[in-house]
């Protein structure tokens, strides 16, 4: 039997009111959601009159009334028993009593009470929210650092509140998912054109050099008529791929923008400014990312580990190329030619 079930029957059996007429009441249990019980079996019950309907909400009122304080002394009782977590710093690793109250909050998850810094909150939420797969966004629930197990929404609601006492600016993504009562569903069929930004920022930050080299080769296959076939030798070493991959890069992120955001200006703009940087640095260097370029003769030497007594490759071909801006200006194409 559930609590709010065993409250009722007891208050129903200390009313004024006849057990026979508000027998219905007894089998509140037998539903998993007690609201919809009451709008469904009462509420809209046309078989009900008013008045009938008005002596089965008060016992339900009285039944919420005590349940939730029951509720309440259980919370409270459990978080003076609850220890803190032995950590005296935020995740920057300063100390936390340098802090202002207003700028922390405590937090009771899985019987520990965990202090935590705001502006680290807001970072960890941020970071949830705009989870991705590949190039999809899959926001989750900010996690707790500590124990690596997402936050519970009661815990969201606690630190929302906590930052509109405070001074410290609520990102929009955040009050959006406060807006939305932090469904996550909801959010992201919201919010996907917005966090498709935040997507392409993240995969090109996070991935690892082999997945940027793919993602370079592929634009590159994909704008070859704009860039006159140019093309990355995938026999080059380790340390000359580094170096295309930073110096193309910059490139790589507008073409994502071009290609995959939902906003058509960004879209028309970046697409356009990834083509003239391309061709700004392969008009300057035509070779840039084959063997000739880095001068390389005998590829498996190249791959074999440097000895500590060779001397280093020439440092100019070393360092990522700095496209021309006066070349690409120059150079700007038309965006109906796209």
């Amino acid at each position: 039997m559930g609590i709010i079930n065993y409250i009722l029957r007891k208050i129903i059996e200390n009313s004024k009111y006849n057990i026979f007429n508000i027998c219905p009441m007894y089998f509140l249990d037998s539903y998993p959601n007690k609201f919809e019980v009451v709008k469904e079996q009462i509420v809209e019950n046309d078989f009900f009159g008013e008045k009938q309907k008005k002596v089965y909400m008060e016992l339900f009122a009285s039944a919420q009334r005590h349940y939730y304080t029951f509720g309440k002394l259980a919370k409270l009782w459990k978080y003076k028993k609850c220890t803190y977590y032995n950590i005296q710093t935020d995740l920057c690793m300063n100390n936390l009593n340098i802090f202002p109250e207003s700028q922390k909050i405590t937090l009771m998850h899985f019987n520990k009470k965990y202090v935590f810094r705001l502006t680290d909150l807001i970072n960890i939420w941020i970071t949830g929210l705009t989870k991705n797969i590949s190039l999809s966004p899959h926001p989750r629930y900010p996690i707790n650092p500590y124990i690596n197990k997402p936050f519970r929404k009661h815990h969201l609601f606690l630190i929302y509140f906590k930052l509109l006492d405070s001074t410290i600016s609520i990102p929009l993504l955040i009050q959006k998912f406060f807006k939305l009562e932090f469904n996550l569903s909801n959010f992201e069929f919201e919010m996907y054109t917005e966090l498709k930004e935040y997507v392409i920022e993240n995969y090109i930050k996070e991935s690892s050099d082999t997945t940027i080299l793919f993602e370079i080769v592929n634009m590159l296959e994909s704008l070859r008529i704009h860039l006159n076939y140019v093309y990355i030798d995938m026999r080059l070493p380790r340390r000359c791929i580094k170096i295309v991959i930073n110096t193309i890069k910059p490139f790589l992120k507008d073409y994502f923008y071009g290609k995959h955001s939902y906003n058509p200006l960004k879209k028309e703009i970046c697409l356009s400014t990834a083509i003239n940087g391309l061709k700004c640095l392969f008009s300057r260097e035509p070779t840039f990312g084959t063997l000739v370029y880095f001068n390389i003769n005998d590829i498996s030497l190249e791959n074999e580990e440097p000895n500590e007594n060779n001397e280093e490759p020439n440092e100019n071909n070393e360092e990522p190329i700095e496209p021309n801006e006066e070349l690409i200006e120059a150079d700007e194409m038309d965006l109906d030619e796209l």
